[in-house]
């Protein structure tokens, strides 16, 4: 009976200090908290907070969950994709993870609507990992899609629309290519005084490349991107 009553009231004190967290940081503390945590662990959907989950399919139906980590004590990263069967290399540029308390909460970012999250301050000098994406692409940019066919758009969203629809008609086959990234194109990256400077790409290596460097900035392990990078790109 003594040991039951230990355990409970143990639970009931790492409960207690678990929601504390959130009541004494705000949520960007939160959220910055969560971010700079170095020791994240990698859960999968089932695991995050039914609320959690809720949330996220009804603010965006048209998304899934790409990956999601847990910094302990403080709460949830989720990080978003477009939906569908096939890798689509625009959610790259994508700046809209969402963060929960560990009891599913939603934290509200003060910055989420920003081009550039906080890269753009220049007064940041604190080591800490900064929300936002690596770059930017330039549009309007297109696809050429399995059956010949050119999808073009000003912006991720209206081309990833486009695409849901084509996919409503098209028969797809064991054969079927997916959509081709068109080349060349050109991203926006910040400089180390955060001015915008455009680069043109002539290919999907390029592409690749750059993607790579900036996952290596992300990841501290340094193992960047970890898909086989043999020079040829993955698509044709």
């Amino acid at each position: 009976m003594k040991r039951t009553l230990y355990l409970l009231f143990g639970l009931l004190i790492f409960t207690t200090s678990c929601e504390e967290v959130s009541d004494v940081m705000s949520d960007e503390e939160l959220i910055d908290a969560i971010i700079n945590y170095d020791n994240k662990i990698e859960v999968s959907e089932m695991d995050l907070p039914k609320s959690a989950v809720s949330m996220i399919g009804a603010d965006m139906p048209d998304d899934v969950i790409s990956k999601a980590k847990l910094a302990p004590d403080l709460g949830y990263e989720v990080e978003m994709k477009s939906s569908g069967f096939f890798a689509f290399e625009l959610d790259f540029e994508r700046n809209d993870n969402q963060y929960f308390t560990t009891s599913g909460r939603k934290l509200e970012a003060s910055m989420k609507d920003s081009k550039w999250g906080d890269k753009k301050s220049k007064d940041a000098k604190d080591g800490k990992k900064k929300r936002g994406p690596c770059f930017k692409f330039v549009y309007p940019i297109s696809y050429t899609m399995p059956d010949g066919s050119t999808i073009s758009g000003n912006d991720r969203k209206e081309i990833h629309s486009k695409m849901k629809s084509f996919y409503e008609t098209y028969e797809k086959t064991k054969d079927s290519k997916e959509p081709q990234l068109n080349f060349p194109i050109s991203i926006l990256i910040l400089d180390d005084d955060k001015n915008e400077h455009k680069k043109q790409l002539a290919d999907y290596k390029e592409l690749k490349e750059a993607m790579s460097f900036c996952s290596r900035g992300k990841d501290k392990d340094g193992d960047g991107d970890k898909k086989g990078d043999d020079g040829k790109g993955k698509r044709g």
